[in-house]
């Protein structure tokens, strides 16, 4: 690969990147597009925290009341076969 064609593709290798998959000339074409393209940087931004809250993993339970008000609002607002599957 010489260049990255767009978002899409920027997308598509962004997990490879994270996980030190790909080649050093394809690393400098994603870190290019990341200091070019904003919304591609906050979607970096935001799977890199994604991958550290998880790799630290929940050391708590939610409590009763949080969880009862957020199946409520996922009733009112999302899939209507999420909440009833959980």
């Amino acid at each position: 690969m010489t260049t990255l064609k767009g978002c899409k593709e920027f997308c598509q290798r962004l997990s490879e990147y994270l996980d030190g998959e790909i080649g050093e000339h394809e690393c400098r074409l994603i870190e290019a597009h990341l200091a070019e393209c904003p919304p591609c940087a906050l979607v970096y931004r935001s799977l890199c925290t994604t991958v550290e809250v998880c790799n630290k993993g929940v050391s708590c339970e939610i409590p009763d009341d949080v969880r009862q008000r957020l199946l409520q609002f996922l009733r009112e607002h999302c899939d209507p076969g999420y909440a009833a599957k959980t």
